[in-house]
């Protein structure tokens, strides 16, 4: 056992191991207070006791303590006592010290007055009450001075037991050893409870054995078969001796045994060659005896003989070998326990016991003597489970000395799988029927013990047997900080599926339901938050689980498993991508270029992740594949409950679309409820018919419509008893491997018989019923039914019918299968032949068809059918309605108006011509609604469109302006754009109405009497130029510095983007005036130069604006080429305001119309 005290450094290296919301085994005592962690260890006793109270309170084991009645009490377990004080680093004192916690222990036979005094004080019942290895204990921290534990055995196995009981109720705590205080009385609800070393491969070292042996003792489990499959002298050389090496190695095992309470049951499986008859008979029977003998002679007191996995079938000889070896060895003897044996048949299903029991079966158990212990292993050698009337059909033919060989977690058949789970499909009313439990194990010892300590937790308390919580605390009490790793590992590999063989516990069940969760939250568009942290959380601690295991692990045992946590990791790892992939498929604004390289992704590892070793095929590696199958587009389907009934019978109908169809809609034609949106209506008919149902599913990307035509059959006839057609009919098929699984064999009634096949291409069995019945439904017992893995379930079928066995219809198309029993009602038929065809075998490679059993329900008549329903609907108001729309014209109306109302009218006229030509799914609903949907639309055809004569006018005047736009001030220019946009957007609206078109072009106009043309400086620039270019010394001052003025004014008004055209003139003026004044100077006057420049200057100027002359008018004071100027600027406006001044009159004119309009309001 691993030492389990060191838990919280756990808490803080990986999330919460159980996605479901409860903590990981070793995790669980974080945030509780310190009495509720005392009260919460009994919990973490494995098994768990039949009785146990605690008041909260503990005892702090002294550094040293006393012991009393060890002289007394069974030697095993004052050893185990004693070993276990040394570990915890408390001395046993010599002599006893009233200071110090105390022990008692001893046998209830056993003179000990300290726990006779004990029991009383502390309220113990007596051990001797109990059943064997019973025992009672006490803790009390208050009794004494540093407090008392007692603890008495009906034997010493019970007191051993008890020691144990006590080993797993301590912790350490701040470096002492604490112990919860409590009371206890326990007893095994199984007698024997252990394991048969049986599996085919590589046998277990002796050091894996050894370790098995004290690992069951301290677990209370009591047996041990040593039955290795491949140790050459337990069977193909069963006649030799053991070597000497060997018998030293045996030697140890059986003292181990004996001293952890164990049961060493040595065995041999002579059935592949024994001889019953002769002197060779004789012989090998001696070989048999003189074997066991060399074992008895080393203490050896328990024994079995195996006849299992062999062809030998003589039942009376293999049961009349055994009763004289029982007669003259083991009750020759005295001391030895029951003899225990298998037989050749040693699973139900070939036994015959649910049915007809096999001759091997009768011959054997009539013969063998009662003593016997007969082991059996369910209804197959490896199955889901037993339940109790399992076991009550085996008993039925064997009596009360049946024992279970259970295998599991043994995984011979399927060696890339560890099989870490709990036991798993053992009914827990078996207590009342069976007394005997053995578990066959793997090849990897150490990583059995987690099965194996659930295994004992079943058999030793079978009632209180919880097994989700039995395998979370034997993974706590195991591995200690490891647990919460462990946890997630073994959690993910519990399940084992095989080509014949399935069974276990689900992989990670919380996790797949937790997954399917989602996702349907995700599709349907809800919050799925919580659901998307909790599986990024597990993924993230499937690689750390792997990560930390493999680091942390002792190399043996990681040896056998480091490739499964290789594969664990890398399915972690894939998770994660595959659930971002599924969210991005269902996001609204979709990255399809994300979508696509994160498929690549995954399809790139997914040959890698499906190959190797197996981890949580069924959930982890199930969920990428999930994604990658995963279509966004929802798909319709469904199934009924039934198809043949009365008037008034209620069917159910079950939504089996896919997991993106989000919303759903039912239509029934002629139920008491024709439409439904529920998931999974009832529904039932009052009037005999056949009739259809539809399912349409939609989800925001589509919607998807499944129509069953004629699948519902109401007849009084359903009220007649239906049989099975088929049963001891003639069959035929497409081969059989045997007369054994001959196509008879599928319609016997005898669920453990079968048709089987291995033929190549299609492979089918009809059957012939004799005359033509009326059939209702097909019900197939496939693999699993009989006895078979649920691997071989065959996966795809379908059935065709046939009246005459020439003209063949289908019935029925079953694609995905994976159950062992499928029940499928079909449209009500009539039919003499029923033919089976096999689609898909199996659920992978084995591509030989097995068909367990076939049954053909229905009524051994041929029935009228009822007429094929017409729904009865009125359409008086949809024909009324229509014939209003004769009249109707739509000229003007808005665009979206007209568009709804020829919707609503080519509908109203597709479901009154549907109804005149007989659809019998049109409904009275869909008629009405038709009609109110055309009323509603008409009433809509008063909405007319506005006229947009006006607004064209303005828009045709408002694009001239804009292909000149650059002619204009920036000021007003964006109103101007925006409103000439949204003017041709109503324009270009077939819904605008009148005041949205008026309120466009005025406000298009307003927004264009507002625009300004740029001035023409050109003139103003000529001047300025000219200015320039003057030399003041040529002028006299006074007069140059005025135009110096004027000319600084000018170069003001030149870079004014804003100024206008009356500005530039007026500033234009004032500098050729100043220019015009100027006076030249004396030294100018002597040459000339001042007055031949400055009429030069205007000369210029005049030249640079104007074609006219530059003579001074006399009659005013301006220079010619300032009249040309402003003559210019009134040009301008005659061929480029026309523009402002149409927009002016237009503003003008708006504003008489408002004023009208408001005089008028």
């Amino acid at each position: 056992m691993k030492n389990k005290t060191v838990k919280t450094l756990l808490a803080a290296t990986m999330s919460v191991a159980m996605v479901t919301g409860n903590a990981a085994p070793a995790v669980q005592a974080q945030g509780m207070d310190e009495t509720g962690a005392k009260a919460a260890a009994g919990a973490q006793i494995v098994p768990t006791p039949k009785e146990m109270s605690t008041d909260g309170q503990e005892l702090t084991m002294t550094e040293s303590v006393n012991i009393e009645g060890a002289d007394a009490a069974d030697k095993d377990a004052v050893r185990e006592l004693k070993e276990f004080l040394t570990d915890k680093g408390i001395e046993v004192n010599e002599t006893a010290d009233d200071q110090d916690t105390t022990i008692i222990l001893g046998e209830a036979d056993d003179e000990i007055a300290a726990l006779d005094k004990a029991k009383e004080r502390l309220g113990m019942e007596d051990a001797d009450a109990l059943g064997e290895e019973g025992y009672v204990m006490a803790v009390d921290s208050e009794d004494s001075n540093a407090g008392t534990i007692a603890i008495e055995g009906k034997s010493g196995d019970g007191t051993f037991y008890g020691v144990q009981t006590l080993k797993q109720l301590a912790e350490e705590s701040d470096g002492n050893v604490v112990v919860a205080d409590a009371v206890i009385k326990d007893e095994p609800t199984m007698s024997v409870r252990g394991t048969i070393e049986g599996f085919y491969g590589n046998p277990w070292s002796h050091a894996d054995r050894l370790s098995q042996i004290e690992f069951y003792g301290d677990m209370k489990m009591n047996t041990y078969i040593y039955a290795p499959k491949d140790d050459p002298y337990h069977r193909e050389q069963w006649r030799e001796p053991y070597p000497d090496s060997e018998m030293e190695r045996m030697q140890e095992l059986i003292d181990t045994a004996k001293e952890n309470k164990v049961d060493f049951v040595f065995s041999l499986s002579p059935g592949i060659d024994i001889q019953f008859d002769g002197e060779n008979g004789e012989n090998d029977y001696q070989a048999l005896v003189s074997k066991c003998q060399s074992l008895y002679d080393m203490g050896v007191r328990s024994f079995a003989i195996f006849f299992d996995d062999i062809s030998n079938k003589d039942g009376v000889k293999q049961a009349e070998l055994l009763n004289r070896f029982n007669k003259e060895f083991i009750q020759a003897k005295g001391d030895i326990k029951p003899l225990i044996t298998v037989p050749t048949e040693y699973d139900s299903n070939a036994m015959g016991v649910a049915s007809t029991v096999s001759q091997y079966t009768k011959d054997f158990a009539k013969t063998l003597d009662s003593s016997i212990k007969v082991l059996w292993t369910g209804s197959a050698v490896v199955p889901e489970g037993i339940d109790v009337a399992n076991a009550q059909q085996v008993k039925s033919v064997y009596g009360d000395r049946m024992g279970i060989w259970w295998n599991y977690p043994c995984t011979d058949y399927i060696q890339n799988k560890l099989g870490l789970g709990p036991v798993y499909g053992l009914d827990k009313g078996l207590e009342n029927e069976v007394d005997f439990l053995v578990m066959n194990p793997m090849e990897h010892a150490e990583l059995s013990k987690i099965t194996l300590a659930t295994g004992a937790d079943y058999s030793w308390n079978t009632a209180a047997y919880d097994y989700e919580k039995s395998f979370e605390t034997s993974i706590n009490e195991l591995y200690g900080d490891l647990a919460p790793y462990m946890y997630t590992f073994a959690n993910h590999s519990s399940r084992l599926v095989a080509g014949w063989a399935s069974t276990g516990r689900a992989d990670a069940p919380e996790v797949r339901t937790l997954m399917d969760t989602m996702m349907k939250k995700v599709a349907r568009g809800e919050d799925a938050t919580a659901e998307i942290d909790a599986l990024n959380k597990e993924f993230d601690n499937m690689i750390l689980a792997a990560d930390t295991l493999k680091a942390e692990l002792p190399a043996e045992e990681l040896s056998h498993c480091s490739g499964n946590l290789d594969k664990l990791k890398a399915l972690g790892e894939n998770d994660k991508v595959a659930l971002e992939l599924f969210l991005e498929k269902n996001a609204d604004d979709r990255d399809e270029e994300k979508i696509q390289n994160l498929t690549n992704q995954l399809q790139g590892k997914l040959s890698s992740l499906q190959s190797g070793k197996l981890v949580s095929e069924q959930t982890a590696l199930a969920f990428i594949t999930d994604v990658l199958d995963y279509s966004i587009e929802p798909s319709a389907a469904f199934n009924v409950s039934n198809t043949f009934v009365a008037p008034g019978e209620e069917i159910q109908l079950t939504n089996e679309s896919s997991l993106s169809s989000s919303n759903l809609e039912w239509s029934m034609p002629g139920a008491a409820v024709e439409t439904s949106t529920e998931e999974n209506p009832v529904i039932s008919y009052e009037k005999e018919g056949v009739y259809t149902i539809s399912l349409t599913a939609k989800n925001k990307n589509g919607e998807d419509e499944i129509v069953k035509t004629n699948l519902i059959t109401v007849s009084e006839d359903a009220k007649k008893e239906q049989v099975n057609l088929a049963l001891n009919k003639t069959a035929t098929a497409s081969g059989y491997t045997a007369s054994s699984e001959a196509p008879g064999k599928a319609i016997d009634g005898i669920v453990n018989t079968k048709w089987c096949t291995t033929n190549y291409g299609q492979q089918w069995l009809q059957i012939d019923l004799g005359k033509v019945s009326t059939i209702t439904e097909i019900i197939i017992n496939h693999a699993e039914k009989g006895g078979e893995g649920s691997s071989l379930n065959t996966a795809a079928y379908h059935v065709e019918v046939s009246e005459n066995g020439t003209d063949y219809k289908e019935v029925l198309r079953v694609e995905g299968n994976t159950a062992g029993l499928t029940e499928d009602p079909i449209p009500v038929t009539l039919g003499r032949y029923v033919k089976l065809y096999i689609d898909q075998p199996t659920q992978g490679g084995d591509s030989a068809a097995r068909i367990y059993e076939v049954e053909v329900k229905g009524l051994d008549e041929a029935i009228t059918i009822p007429p094929v329903y017409v729904a009865e609907v009125s359409t008086a108001v949809l024909e009324y309605a229509l014939s209003l729309t004769e009249d109707v014209s739509t000229d003007g109306v808005l665009e979206s108006v007209v568009e709804k109302y020829n919707a609503a009218l080519a509908n109203a006229k597709d479901i009154l011509t549907r109804v005149q030509e007989g659809d019998a799914t049109v409904t009275q609903s869909m008629v009405d609604n038709a009609w109110q949907e055309l009323i509603k639309a008409m009433q809509y055809l008063s909405f007319k469109q506005g006229d947009k004569t006006d607004l064209e006018k303005v828009i045709a005047l408002a694009a001239t302006m804009e292909t000149n736009i650059d002619a204009y001030l920036d000021e007003g220019k964006q109103e101007f754009t925006d409103a000439l946009a949204a003017a041709r957007d109503v324009y270009a609206d077939g819904d605008a109405m009148q005041d949205e078109v008026n309120t466009a072009w005025q406000n298009l106009m307003s927004a264009m009497a507002n625009m300004r043309l740029k001035p023409d400086k050109d003139a103003l620039k000529g001047l300025v130029t000219q200015a320039e270019g003057l030399n003041e010394a040529d002028y006299e001052a006074e007069g140059f510095a005025v135009m110096r003025t004027a000319l600084a004014t000018a170069k003001e008004v030149l870079a004014d983007e804003n100024a206008t055209q009356d500005k530039v003139d007026a500033s234009a003026a004032e500098l050729q005036g100043a220019i015009a004044k100027l006076t030249p100077s004396d030294s100018a006057k002597e040459t000339g130069k001042g007055e031949t420049n400055n009429g030069q200057i205007l000369a210029n100027a005049g030249t640079q604006n104007t074609a006219g002359t530059t003579t001074t008018d006399k009659n005013d004071t301006k220079t010619t080429a300032a009249k040309t100027s402003a003559q210019k600027s009134a040009k301008t406006g005659d061929e480029t305001s026309a523009l402002p001044f149409a927009a002016g009159a237009a503003a003008a004119a708006l504003a008489a119309l408002a004023a009208f309009r408001r005089k008028r309001g």
